[in-house]
């Protein structure tokens, strides 16, 4: 990627200070590049606008937009008016340049469709590139990916009506683009454009199969089955109409009939890129499966994607379901094989995170998977509500790191977003977690009664008789201490008592009650037991060993 950054400043510079043959050098032009040098941009805007007004097919003004704004570090502005110049008059090597930082753009975006589009546009005026070449096949590899990254840019807004036909197809279908060259479908149309060349047709199989790609775009998805379930019954053996019914299927929520159609797709695969279009037709088999709680299944169908073309997504796709079986040293090995494809994946990050916690595995790579994950939180969802459901899978177990590293506050952020998850908010783990998060935070009252709801909790009773040792009432505070080592019998035996219990220590009857095991403890030998317990000094829950409960 290094050489292709190298080879693009180099182009940027030919392009930019080269007069052109093609170059419409209108007065407005002219004054937006003088400005445009001396790097007064705000004049430059004001020219190259103009010159784009009075000059609606020419891209060099664009060109130049797409250079300032970039500058400017607006980057959602400098890709639409790179766009909008690729798609106008430029020169050869205007267009190669304008054409590669959108294909390097949307390559680090991972917008596989848009890369693919424009890497394969630039390849036309320079096959023999070697880099732009790998973004080409990285992109066709990757495209159909139902865990790709959120685009972040803004798309543009097509302003000549000869263009306003056009949308870029950034939703196609993938497997659609194996079957057709990206470079020969960049663009689709609204699904209406198809209706009327239909009607008067009905028989043009392709026709009818842009429309059912348009239809399913546009999320009109019974209409594209009915017109798809067409196409099915004059060519029933068609691999891409059965792949593509498999995924209007799923997204109708019928998962069983989705991996009907996808057996159907492999009985005839493409012959061409037969790996890749079983890549796609196993990964969705695979979602259907999970979506059936069909967990075996699911596992084998995401297996033969991996083998099919070997890379990150099934492996993220099987830590996913590895993480919902609680199987965590396969959670962590799949996503630990998934990392060494994409270092920077998040979800795999997570998922490593989460199960390397629940393992009890606190190594290096644990602390990486942290920093990774919450920090891509932080930066990208500084509104914790905001973040999609995908990457809340960790948000529990970020919430006792942040516990554990006295980010009392930080945590509790990440709790108030669980509340309205009632599965997760009732169980035993967030509440107890949470009331220790305000406990260990100086919140005494808050932690109270998350605590009293965490049931068959040892170290609930005994953080609660410290709440409650905390408030000087020893009658609670016994009845949770017996409790608590009614369940764990190792709390009377302690060599020491947490400082908490200073003040109640004081009172005669809770000496009585320690030092005797409340004498209600059946079978205790209280000739092992201290007599002698004082509260120590200890600030940590060293008489808590199963914290995790």
């Amino acid at each position: 990627m290094e050489s292709v950054r190298k080879y693009l400043s180099l182009v940027f510079s030919f392009v930019i200070f080269q007069t052109t043959v093609f170059a419409i050098d209108s007065d407005a032009m002219k004054e937006g590049k003088k400005a445009f040098s001396k790097k007064s941009y705000g004049e430059a805007i004001k020219k190259f606008t103009k010159h784009a007004d009075s000059h609606p097919q020419d891209g060099e003004a664009y060109m130049y937009l797409g250079y300032i704004y970039e500058y400017k570090k607006d980057y959602p502005k400098s890709i639409q008016n790179f766009r909008r110049a690729a798609d106008l008059d430029l020169d050869k090597d205007q267009r190669k340049t304008v054409l590669l930082k959108l294909a390097l753009f949307f390559n680090y975006h991972q917008d596989w469709n848009l890369s693919a589009t424009y890497s394969s546009r630039y390849l036309k005026y320079d096959p023999k590139n070697e880099e732009v070449q790998k973004i080409y096949n990285r992109a066709v590899g990757n495209k159909g990916n139902p865990s790709s990254t959120t685009h972040t840019y803004t798309q543009p807004t097509k302003v000549e009506p000869k263009q306003e036909s056009k949308q870029t197809d950034h939703k196609k279908d993938p497997i659609k683009k194996i079957d057709e060259p990206v470079e020969d479908k960049e663009t689709t149309k609204p699904s209406e454009s198809y209706e009327q060349i239909l009607a008067n047709q009905p028989n043009l199989e392709d026709v009818r199969w842009d429309y059912v790609l348009a239809l399913f775009d546009e999320k009109k998805y019974d209409k594209a089955e009915a017109n798809l379930n067409l196409l099915i019954e004059k060519n029933p053996t068609r691999s891409r109409y059965h792949y593509k019914l498999g995924i209007i299927k799923l997204r109708l929520d019928d998962p069983k009939s989705a991996i009907e159609s996808f057996e159907r797709a492999k009985k005839n695969p493409f012959s061409k890129d037969t790996n890749v279009f079983l890549y796609y037709v196993y990964l969705n088999e695979g979602i259907a499966y999970q979506k059936l709680a069909e967990i075996d299944k699911a596992e084998l169908s995401f297996q033969e994607a991996f083998k099919q073309v070997p890379k990150d997504t099934p492996l993220l796709a099987l830590a996913r379901l590895y993480e919902q079986k609680s199987d965590w040293e396969k959670c962590i090995q799949s996503s630990d094989k998934a990392l060494t494809f994409n270092p920077n994946q998040v979800e795999s990050h997570m998922f490593r995170f989460v199960c390397l916690f629940e393992a009890g595995n606190k190594t290096k790579k644990f602390e990486t998977s942290f920093a990774k994950y919450s920090e891509f939180i932080k930066t990208k969802f500084p509104d914790l509500i905001q973040t999609p459901e995908k990457f809340q899978i960790g948000f529990l177990k970020l919430a006792r790191k942040y516990t554990e590293n006295n980010a009392f506050d930080t945590a509790d952020l990440y709790f108030t977003v669980l509340e309205k998850d009632q599965t997760i908010s009732n169980g035993r783990e967030y509440l107890f977690y949470r009331g220790r998060n305000y406990f260990y935070g100086g919140k005494i009252d808050l932690a109270i009664p998350y605590l009293q709801k965490t049931s068959g909790s040892s170290a609930a009773h005994y953080l609660l008789a410290r709440c409650y040792a905390k408030k000087n009432d020893i009658a609670k505070t016994k009845e949770e201490f017996q409790l608590a080592a009614e369940l764990k019998p190792e709390y009377w035996t302690s060599a020491n008592l947490e400082k908490d219990f200073k003040e109640v220590w004081k009172d005669q009857s809770f000496r009585e009650f320690i030092n005797s095991n409340a004498a209600k403890v059946p079978g205790s030998n209280q000739s092992n037991q201290s007599q002698n317990l004082k509260p120590s000094t200890q600030t940590n829950d060293t008489n808590q060993s199963p914290k995790s409960k």
